[in-house]
């Protein structure tokens, strides 16, 4: 009889439990009775748990304890209890930084690779799930075929156009732009500057610092990518992006601070205009870059804005599209119940139901191919959900302190403490160091 992978899940689940109960009995510490079953895990995430914590505390074969921790300290404080011993069985990492957690997960253990192994998590999930979650020793265009997977996620998030359906009405223009060539040629109709060149109405939020825009690193590396950027070497020793002072890199990072650069026709941006999702909100901007996550903060702001959602402009005439992710996998702790954590991981991601309920409660696009075929008739997650197809993102020794160097190379061009090329290159610097850290 051929078992489906639930089945194998729910049978490997009843065989890890009847094995630790087994060794519980045998070395006589049976639980008591009113102590409820004997196999524990304990999850950590940023998820809402009003939302969504019985749902990540619905696997059947352990009492799952969902302790939600707020994003701004969950690296801190998932590093400090994984340090003092006292961290959970499994938490979330973001899929950019695997490098930066990979010595204290547990990969999935050899149990389950006759079932579920790489080429598996390739047919269930988009190729950008496979390149971030599976350890690779090389960076190239390839997706992995074999390799030790790290974590799977729930949800792939990647950026989209945001745009005010009424100011591009207003201004005459009939669709959203599909390339940068388009978006830059549509940049002079939306945008209205005052007799002292200060900006009256804005067409994009683009070219400032995080200051303004929470995304502002996301779309200068998206940026590089689509143009062809290599971003590291092949053996993920160095960082290559700004290797060239006529390449794609700089041609990129160029491309974005035009926007933010009073002296260039293409002056649509400044940090001063303030936050780029209340500025939207507010009908002061025309287009916003964000996350499938963004729309529920913008759909409180305002209510009633007659919003559209596109994808994301590419390079005129690529034949490819690329876009850029930014999502969370759960992964299991290096000390723990790996064989355990990992069913459970299994049995919360590969589950058509679980990931529709998911989707249901959180409004967040799917992970796996068969929702990610459905959702893309959806009008509010179909952008997402066929974008997640074609994401890539990039091997980063460290998401978050790369993130912050890209973030300073951008105020210092803008307020003139650096050019361009000279900002870019102590970006790759940093990326460097970071990659050649033990």
């Amino acid at each position: 009889m051929k078992f489906s992978q639930r089945q194998v899940i729910i049978l490997l689940g009843g065989v890890v439990a009847v094995i630790i109960i087994g060794v519980v009995v045998f070395l006589n510490v049976r639980p008591k009775p009113s102590s409820g079953p004997a196999l524990t895990l304990s999850v950590w995430g940023t998820e809402d748990k009003t939302t969504v914590g019985t749902l990540l505390s619905s696997y059947p074969y352990a009492t799952v304890t969902y302790t939600q921790i707020d994003s701004a300290d969950y690296q801190t404080k998932l590093l400090n209890a994984l340090a003092a011993g006292t961290g959970p069985d499994v938490f979330e990492i973001n899929n950019r930084s695997l490098p930066k957690w990979q010595t204290a997960l547990a990969p999935m253990p050899a149990v389950f690779a006759t079932q579920f192994n790489v080429q598996r998590m390739a047919a269930e999930f988009p190729d950008v799930v496979v390149r971030d979650f599976v350890a690779a020793s090389s960076s190239n265009d390839a997706v992995p075929t074999t390799g030790q997977i790290y974590a799977l996620p729930l949800s792939v998030d990647t950026l989209a156009m945001f745009y005010n359906k009424d100011l591009f009405n207003s201004r005459g223009i009939a669709f959203p732009p599909k390339t940068w060539d388009e978006f830059a040629a549509d940049v002079p109709k939306l945008r209205t500057v005052g007799p002292q060149g200060q900006l009256v109405q804005a067409a994009a939020a683009i070219g400032g610092s995080e200051t303004s825009i929470a995304n502002a690193p996301d779309l200068v590396f998206l940026l590089m990518l689509q143009n062809g950027t290599r971003m590291v070497s092949n053996d993920l020793t160095s960082a290559q992006f700004a290797t060239n002072p006529s390449g794609p890199g700089i041609a990129a990072f160029n491309f974005y601070l035009q926007f933010a650069n009073a002296a260039s026709p293409s002056y649509t941006w400044n940090d001063g205009v303030g936050s780029a999702i209340d500025a939207f909100a507010s009908g002061k901007v025309a287009i916003l870059f964000g996350y499938a996550s963004d729309l529920a903060t913008i759909k409180k702001k305002a209510p009633f804005l007659n919003m559209g959602i596109a994808p994301m402009p590419q390079a005129t005439g690529a034949t490819v599209a690329v876009n850029y992710p930014k999502y969370n996998g759960f992964a299991a702790a290096k000390v723990g119940q790996s064989v355990l954590a990992w069913n459970y991981i299994l049995y919360i991601t590969t589950n058509d139901t679980i990931e529709q309920q998911y989707m249901t409660e959180t409004g967040a696009p799917p992970a796996l191919r068969n929702e990610i075929q459905t959702a893309t008739q959806d009008p509010d997650l179909g952008v997402f959900a066929t974008q997640a197809l074609t994401a890539r993102s990039w091997h980063e020794a460290d998401d978050g302190q790369i993130d912050s160097a890209m973030n300073q190379a951008i105020q210092n061009v803008l307020n003139g403490s650096a050019d361009s090329w000279r900002a870019l290159q102590v970006v790759q610097s940093t990326v460097n160091s970071l990659m050649t850290q033990p």
